[in-house]
């Protein structure tokens, strides 16, 4: 925020206390070229269809107990759940049946506080991605103990593991890109002139839609980007000073950037609260009191702006912490329920669009967690469930293996640490491929995906979309 009272502003002090931003802002020179130029290549080369689309992460940052909120449901599976898990295990009344079994016969059930999803469920607007997580490569329990395996660097690690999420590249600890900044490379060209991206974070700064070729445009929940005062009349003076410091010429490129980016993002500004009062008001209510619903509110209300912004593709990222149950699951319910409701509401609004087909909603999380308990908590695991929400979603399903969860399985590391058996790659190309991307693209958002999937199969990497 800017203050209101007279304060002496010069060029020098203006710069020099910004220098910080700048730096955060100015991705590697040496690498803008090359990735830029295989965007270009991208977007000649990808030929989306013309209708609007979608991508929403809703990343659980912490690390969701995800066994507890998808879970066996009665019989054999059940009772090796219930030994795996100790004291944490849910009891029957606490779960929801899903209608459909799995191939082998096995039942799930959902956390009973999640009634919303398992409705979206039930409607076939949603789907579950089972034991997914991060991977350098496939592996076993035996490759891990005779030290052959290649794993993702940090495993257990919060940062480590959710730059590996975010970037999609487990075995680099400095990538320069998110996944979902490459993506944005690779389908720009899709959409018309404007000063804000496509790719908008209610949540800051982050990997997943960072990329050199892409600016991320962040926001806080409720509020337009833009500094305080700048239309006032009592703003005048120190609008034109401010002004004209960015309006003068510099020759030092760190300097000459960040006038630039500061520019950019007064213009941005402006054209997202322009573009956000020409649109049709959202009649959708949601939830003042919990923090996902007033992010998933910001996030429908930007894809009401689309046309005011230009806009044929879009993504936004939401963050919602506190997932790292270590003392205790007592909580765990009540977040599930947070997000089951909030999902909910942002579909309700999506709907109210029509725009139910057009907007894919996915969850991701730093790991899973351990079967076994650590008091009253679970500590930082490997392999989790996630699901997807959206009219073009294959719902009803479970896609991947859900795993076996009795101790000492084939995929148990230890204490119920599970060996993913689908990659993040498969997971994120499947949306990848929705969101216009061609197969031939894929290496180019994905590197690491031919390690997972040939991409020039005829099958789609899951089966998750409607990739019709």
């Amino acid at each position: 925020m800017v203050k209101k009272h007279s304060e002496f502003l010069n060029r020098r002090r203006f710069l020099g206390e910004a220098g910080c931003a700048t730096v955060g802002s100015i991705a590697a020179l040496s690498t803008i070229f090359n990735l830029r130029l295989a965007g270009t290549l991208a977007a000649a080369d990808d030929t989306p269809e013309e209708d609007y689309k979608a991508l929403v992460c809703v990343f659980l940052a912490g690390g969701n107990d995800s066994f507890n909120m998808l879970t066996p449901n009665g019989g054999e599976a059940y009772d090796e759940y219930a030994l795996a898990r100790g004291s944490l295990a849910l009891s029957p009344s606490d779960l929801s049946a899903l209608s459909e079994t799995l191939p082998d016969g096995r039942q799930l059930a959902l956390n009973s506080s999640m009634s919303e999803l398992l409705a979206l469920y039930e409607g076939e607007k949603a789907a579950f991605v089972a034991n997914v997580g991060t991977l350098v490569e496939p592996t076993t329990v035996s490759e891990i103990l005779d030290g052959s395996a290649k794993l993702p660097l940090g495993l257990f690690s919060h940062s480590d593991q959710q730059q590996h999420w975010q970037s999609g590249l487990s075995d680099n600890r400095s990538p320069e890109a998110g996944w979902g900044g490459r993506l944005a490379d690779c389908l720009k060209e899709t959409n018309g002139v404007s000063g804000v991206s496509m790719n908008i974070s209610l949540a800051g700064l982050n990997l997943f839609q960072t990329s050199a070729g892409t600016n991320v445009f962040t926001k806080n929940p409720g509020d337009v980007p833009g500094l305080a005062d700048w239309d006032q009349p009592y703003f005048l003076s120190r609008r034109t000073a401010i002004e004209s410091i960015l309006d003068a010429e510099y020759r030092n490129v760190f300097e000459k950037t960040f006038v630039e980016r500061t520019k950019g993002a007064i213009a941005a500004g402006r054209e997202y609260g322009e573009a956000l009062a020409a649109a049709d008001p959202l009649g959708s209510s949601f939830t003042t009191s919990n923090p996902i619903s007033m992010q998933l509110e910001d996030v429908a209300k930007g894809i009401s702006a689309r046309d005011g912004l230009n806009k044929k593709r879009q993504t936004f990222f939401v963050m919602a912490p506190g997932w790292d149950h270590h003392s205790s699951l007592s909580g765990h319910p009540a977040m599930l329920q947070q997000l089951s409701q909030a999902i909910n509401e942002f579909q309700n609004a999506v709907i109210e669009m029509n725009l139910e087909e057009s907007v894919t909603l996915f969850t991701a999380s730093d790991f899973g967690r351990t079967l076994s308990a650590n008091g009253g908590g679970s500590d930082h695991g490997w392999g989790g469930n996630q699901f997807v929400v959206g009219g073009s979603v294959n719902g009803k399903q479970v896609y991947g293996d859900y795993p076996d969860l009795a101790p000492g399985s084939s995929l148990d590391t230890g204490r119920g640490r599970l060996i993913p058996s689908t990659s993040v790659d498969e997971y994120f190309a499947e949306l990848a491929l929705w969101m216009g991307v061609s197969k031939s693209n894929l290496p180019l958002v994905l590197p690491n995906l031919g390690r997972f999937y040939d991409v020039t199969s005829e099958s789609p990497p899951l089966g998750l979309m409607d990739l019709g």
